[in-house]
């Protein structure tokens, strides 16, 4: 239980906001708190739309009828939750480590008040999703009201929301960064309340190498084709940042559920599509993810044969990277028209893998073992996934992992000679490439 959750008497309440492809936002439910009950409410109007723009594939029953059931639910654990967390949705919306940290500071709340960071960066979240509270004055939404007394809670009054703190931002993962503008050069932190437009990746002291290792990864995939984000190395004196940093480059993202003149494009991350906790990010295991990943690319997309074929190269891809932090939060879906989901641009290509060499053997337990996984995983291995998934042209995925395999080894050695190259990953990535990967003998 969180301490200001603790003695909270009164529901608090925020407005949920999804912005339009075409502009402006519509309004789509509340997200409340009383005691430790954490509750999303949707709006008749929302619930009652089967054109309604889509918040989450976890919202999403297997026809409208169950949609419908899911989103006015009055249990499921999809909209409410009495243990002060957040549905797992939510939760994924929140960052972790040094970066919750500090949006805990800027609120002046506990780090585990989910309630408070939520409402602290509502108005600079991942997608098209806006939060921010609703004058006291207007009352307890009766969408809210009805739920909590049809439970028996007493509920009387609505407890006060601060409005969200000027350019704070809920940036999910653990590597510190920041979101910011680009002012001509100059990338800016302090915003003035615009929604920021590029992610601000920096080092740290353990891997101070992290950006160059990172800006590699983008490289090489970029080489084989792959749908890449938008990534360059600036100079830290390019970019005003909110505290000193002791690092002479940071890796400057463009965010891809942004578009150039500082719309906002939805987009989720297979976390949230399956309904895990971001503690549970690495999920049940490529052969458990990886199909059910595929299935919703092959039935929903819009583009279905260009998605999974662009997925199946990414994990051929990664496996010859050395990435293993491919997480469910580093796979994501976006969608363009507010209603489809398509695959989103690759990020996070780091070559794990490299970082092994620098620390105990003890150290990058979960990373290691993934690892030892993917240096197995076998062509055998990979046409059973593809089967399992249900798709229906498995030979022919299956060609076109192998090219990706020769055109990476054709490819990447060059590339990774280049200047800027970790010497630690272009020491893993040729190992790799010549066989320390079961992939990387092609066979039949």
């Amino acid at each position: 239980m969180s301490t200001r959750a603790a003695f909270n008497t009164g529901i608090r309440y925020l407005r949920m906001h999804l912005h339009l492809p075409g502009g402006g936002r519509r309004a789509i439910g509340y997200l409340s708190q009383y005691g430790d009950i954490l509750r999303v409410s949707f709006d008749e109007a929302y619930i009652a739309d089967a054109g309604r723009p889509t918040l989450s594939l976890a919202y999403r029953g297997a026809d409208e009828a169950a949609t419908r059931a899911i989103l006015a639910s009055a249990r499921d654990a999809r909209v409410s939750r009495s243990d002060g967390r957040w549905p797992s949705y939510f939760q994924n919306l929140l960052p972790e480590g040094h970066n919750r940290e500090r949006l805990a500071q800027q609120r002046g709340c506990a780090a585990d008040d989910e309630f408070e960071l939520l409402a602290a960066a509502g108005h600079d979240l991942m997608g098209a999703l806006e939060v921010e509270p609703v004058p006291t004055s207007e009352g307890i939404p009766d969408t809210v009201r009805h739920w909590h007394t049809a439970l028996g809670l007493d509920v009387l009054e609505p407890g006060f929301v601060e409005m969200p703190v000027e350019d704070a931002a809920a940036i999910p993962g653990v590597v510190t960064k920041f979101s910011a503008v680009q002012d001509g050069r100059r990338y800016v932190v302090k915003r003035h309340g615009a929604a920021g437009s590029f992610i601000l990746k920096l080092p740290s002291t353990r891997h101070p190498d992290l950006v160059a290792n990172e800006y590699t990864g983008y490289r090489l995939c970029g080489a084989l084709g792959l749908d890449c984000a938008q990534a360059h190395v600036i100079d830290r004196a390019d970019a005003d940042l909110p505290e000193q940093v002791p690092f002479a480059q940071i890796l400057a993202v463009r965010r891809f559920d942004r578009t150039p003149e500082g719309g906002r494009i939805h987009m989720e991350e297979f976390a949230q599509v399956l309904q895990y906790e971001p503690r549970q990010k690495y999920g049940r295991g490529l052969a458990t993810d990886w199909p059910a990943m595929l299935r919703v690319l092959d039935r929903l997309s819009p583009n279905p044969v260009a998605d999974v074929r662009e997925c199946v190269r990414r994990l051929v891809a990664f496996i010859l990277l050395g990435n293993s932090d491919a997480h469910l939060k580093n796979w994501a879906l976006r969608y363009p028209d507010g209603v489809a989901p398509v695959l989103a641009p690759l990020y996070d290509p780091v070559c794990v893998a490299a970082f092994f060499e620098d620390v105990p053997a003890r150290d990058y337990g979960v990373n290691r073992t993934i690892d030892a996984t993917l240096r197995a995983f076998d062509w055998a291995a990979l046409e059973a996934l593809l089967r399992a998934a249900g798709l229906l042209r498995p030979a022919r995925l299956m060609a076109i992992a192998r090219d990706t395999v020769r055109q990476a080894q054709a490819e990447w050695p060059a590339l990774l000679a280049q200047d800027g190259t970790p010497a630690s990953v272009r020491r893993c990535v040729e190992a790799r490439l010549a066989g320390g990967v079961a992939l990387a003998a092609l066979g039949a």
